[in-house]
């Protein structure tokens, strides 16, 4: 990809009418493709962004120390190359995903699907998975499949996937990251001081942000999951003053509500809505640079075309509350009934469509639930936890954790604190208290409690009783408060602002 100097100096060498045919976007650049007979062409790469408590890093401010900090956190595929050694590894979450096609001795592998089908198509018999095409057609937002991808011979590596490759033997191996997930007890000393550190790596975070660019943006609704990012800033000590904290402000669906609410907290707290960015140069995308970053990022595992027109010319960024549903059990239930809802999405169709849509589905769900249960050990197979865990597996990686590639692609980065491996370890009920709504009641009445004052979109809401138990769990487990912070207005600042 060419940076933006590069790219001012060709526009000033081309007409005006030859302008839109620029391809500023380099597909090979964005998205490697290993393959096993040419090993030795392999260089080490950084893809994407980790965000570190230090900071957040790319492959323009990567450093050893960066690299040896690489926990999870962001959404990135590290390329390592080392003593003849190829070392790859990827985020908590594996937006950018990792496919691999193999064939007897030979392997390809890429961090696009697309990218490594162009590769292998000609060389290779391959087959269309039929059922996952049928699947992905149903579904109204993303793909739920565990391993499988539109081709039969390429598969998905799972998002905890390390590859080991010997460059001189020619072997490829994996191992999963063990992020010790929902596995600290929430109402345990060890799990409120989780609760805590993330908290406060998360206000550095912001913190540094806000001090190193001008283009930060919030965004905040009527539901859970951006209030629980709004608690978060809150407590980080930023300027809130430099930041946008964006509601989205029309007629449509729950949208009237959602702003109706941040109104409300917005007065709360002495900000302003969508208050507008400085201004932001950007660049043109070609119609072959926004096809291909759609295509090769996430075709055929999101319904969702994201075809981005302009990148932006400095680094962007946005907190989020993409992934806040695993942070509340939204997917916890029988994989059977998951099942019979899914089985609703296909009536539309004639008979021996809908049939066979069904089966497929099925076949899919099924497949996922087995890998589900072998990975986390699960023995009974219609434990609520799997539904759950398919969430965190399947949705929570294609859509949002594409849609973090492509932001990143137009040089924005989401900022999404659930996506995070600390607050992964913490189980989201208590014995005796079954709740899973309890991890974020506590977040509220821990940090934020004002921030319950207010109502949910959609009538939602959480119980007395179980921010009454928050409470308590507070006041078994006082918070230790950082010197760095002082409540300033309603808001929190850094003492030092």
């Amino acid at each position: 990809m060419r940076n933006a100097e590069e790219h001012k100096k060709l526009l000033e060498q081309i007409t005006e009418l030859e302008r839109d045919s620029v391809n500023y976007f380099d597909v090979e650049k964005e998205f490697f493709l290993i393959d096993s007979d040419n090993l030795s062409a392999v260089q080490t790469r950084f893809y994407g962004y980790s965000i570190q408590e230090s900071g957040i890093y790319e492959e323009d401010n990567l450093t050893e120390e960066a690299i040896a900090g690489l926990d999870g956190r962001g959404c990135y595929v590290y390329v390592e190359v080392k003593d003849g050694q190829i070392t790859i590894k990827q985020d908590l979450n594996g937006c950018w995903g990792i496919y691999l096609f193999r064939q007897g001795d030979y392997f390809a592998l890429s961090n696009s699907f697309f990218r490594l089908l162009d590769h292998v198509k000609f060389r290779y018999p391959l087959t269309v998975n039929r059922d996952y095409c049928n699947h992905l057609l149903v579904n109204d937002v993303c793909s739920h499949a565990y391993s499988e991808t539109a081709v039969n011979e390429i598969e998905l590596a799972d998002r905890s996937t390390i590859i080991h490759i010997d460059a001189i033997k020619k072997t490829l191996e994996t191992e999963l990251t063990n992020y010790h997930e929902y596995s600290v007890p929430l109402n345990s000393e060890e799990g409120i001081a989780a609760l805590d550190r993330w908290v406060e790596l998360w206000g550095k975070v912001f913190r540094g942000v806000t001090e190193h660019t001008k283009f930060f943006q919030a965004d905040l609704s009527g539901g859970f999951d951006t209030r629980v990012s709004l608690a978060l800033l809150l407590n980080s000590g930023a300027d809130l003053n430099k930041i946008r904290i964006f509601s989205i402000n029309d007629t449509l669906i729950c949208h009237p509500e959602d702003y109706e609410i941040s109104t409300q907290i917005a007065n709360r707290f002495n900000f302003k809505l969508n208050r507008p960015l400085p201004k932001q140069e950007t660049f043109n995308y070609s119609l072959t640079d926004i096809l291909n970053i759609n295509t090769y990022a996430i075709q055929t595992f999101n319904n969702i075309p994201k075809f981005r027109f302009q990148k932006n010319v400095e680094k962007t960024y946005n907190l989020t509350g993409n992934s806040g549903e695993t942070l509340r059990a939204y997917w916890r239930g029988s994989p059977k009934v998951f099942l019979r809802n899914q089985s609703w999405k296909t009536k539309p169709y004639s008979s021996n469509l809908s049939q066979e849509l069904f089966h497929s589905t099925e076949t899919i769900l099924k497949a996922a639930f087995r890998n589900i249960c072998n990975k986390y050990g699960i023995i009974d197979e219609d434990s609520y936890s799997i539904s759950q865990i398919l969430y965190q597996e399947t949705r929570a990686r294609n859509h949002y954790g594409k849609a973090s590639v492509v932001a990143h692609l137009r040089n924005s980065r989401h900022l999404f604190p659930a996506l995070d491996p600390i607050v992964r370890t913490l189980q989201l009920e208590v014995p005796g208290y079954s709740d899973a709504k309890l991890l974020i009641a506590l977040l509220f009445t821990r940090y934020e409690p004002d921030l319950l004052k207010f109502p949910f979109e959609g009538g939602r809401f959480i119980t007395p009783e179980t921010i009454a138990y928050a409470q308590k769990l507070n006041e078994r487990f006082p918070r230790r408060l950082t010197p760095d912070k002082n409540r300033v207005g309603g808001g929190i600042q850094s003492a030092a602002a």
